[in-house]
């Protein structure tokens, strides 16, 4: 529900369509489970001037622009401020989307939340993503996934908000979408309770922007092993590109565990020219996506490259594994435009 302007508030709340959205605001801000803002609490004053609005029916301000006819764009954390909605999927309790999700002790979960796509069967574009990171203690990572197993957007630790470029938006078909969450308590002595997930801003079909972006998961090394007490050891992944059109790489974003300490992605075009991408440290606890400026197009023949460098402290071999104490090689690169990428992996 957009709140840009005094007319906002004044028009049928998205979520309730009989009630106003002012009717809904004195609710929110003191919902103590999932209360607005959700990253930064209300102080005491801010709460007792929007209570004594709505107790007096809230009427419009001697300035209804707030001094300007022209709205913000963003807020100070790059967080669009134009969005036509805003949804929050939360991960939660089988059977009750209210309860949070319980994790066992001494376990490690993989879990599925399947969750009705709460934009109905219209289809929407996101412009940006903000994690929600509820128990950081267990949180491995989580990856939100479309109705055909699209992977829309993911975080790890480190991780912020995912913002796209201005004239690029990420297609949100209608259906049943699966959030899949990995937790870690093995060390733990009891049970944790998690509600973490993903805030989305997103654009109904009339402001669509230009450009539909997906996320490409096929820049990768799907089957490796690292010796035990191997040092600076690397694995490298090419994925040959095969595009129906010219597709516009705009961001990276590195995937590993707790062994790799150094990433490195490039093209090696078909022309000769290699175009390296990123080629940084890494770390586990300061997971990001990294803008490529400039932008990098990619046409059929072109090697993507995934360099994954990792020293084994342990006196085991580590192999690719979705567990916290098994490794991955990946790239979650973003690209325009949607679906026309693919590629062949070879190691």
């Amino acid at each position: 529900m957009s709140l840009l302007t005094y007319a906002h508030t004044q028009a049928p709340a998205f979520s309730d369509p009989k009630r106003k959205v002012f009717e809904l605001i004195g609710a929110r801000v003191h919902d103590r489970t999932n209360p607005m803002p959700p990253q930064q609490k209300l102080t005491a004053a801010e709460l007792a001037a929007i209570d004594a609005w709505l107790a007096a029916g809230a009427p419009p301000g001697d300035d209804p622009t707030c001094g300007s006819s022209l709205p913000i764009e963003e807020t100070p954390d790059g967080w669009p401020t134009s969005c036509d909605a805003t949804y929050t999927i939360l991960a939660h309790a089988p059977g009750g989307d209210t309860q949070p999700f319980s994790i066992p002790a001494g376990r490690e979960l993989h879990s599925n939340v399947t969750i009705p796509a709460p934009w109905g069967s219209e289809a929407m574009q996101a412009i940006a993503f903000r994690p929600v990171t509820d128990n950081r203690k267990v949180l491995h990572h989580w990856i939100l996934y479309g109705p055909k197993h699209e992977f829309l957007v993911g975080w790890a630790p480190g991780k912020d908000n995912t913002v796209l470029p201005s004239d690029v938006g990420m297609h949100l078909a209608g259906g049943t979408l699966t959030l899949n969450m990995h937790y870690n308590n093995l060390l733990g002595s009891q049970a944790e309770l998690d509600r973490s997930g993903v805030q989305i801003c997103a654009l109904a079909p009339a402001r669509f922007r230009k450009h539909t972006a997906a996320v490409h998961t096929g820049f990768s090394r799907l089957a490796f092993t690292i010796p035990a007490r191997a040092v600076h050891y690397e694995v490298t992944g090419t994925c040959t590109a095969t595009v129906s059109t010219p597709v516009t790489l705009f961001s990276a974003s590195p995937h590993a565990h707790k062994l790799a300490h150094h990433m490195r992605f490039s093209v090696q075009k078909a022309s000769g020219e290699r175009i390296v991408m990123f080629d940084g440290s890494f770390d586990f606890e300061e997971q990001q996506a990294y803008p490529l400026a400039p932008l990098v197009e990619l046409q059929t023949g072109d090697k993507v490259i995934t360099t994954c460098i990792y020293d084994n402290t342990t006196d085991r071999a580590v192999s690719f594994g979705e567990d916290t104490n098994d490794e991955m090689c990946f790239n979650f690169a973003s690209y325009y435009p949607m679906a026309a990428l693919s590629c062949g992996i070879s190691f």
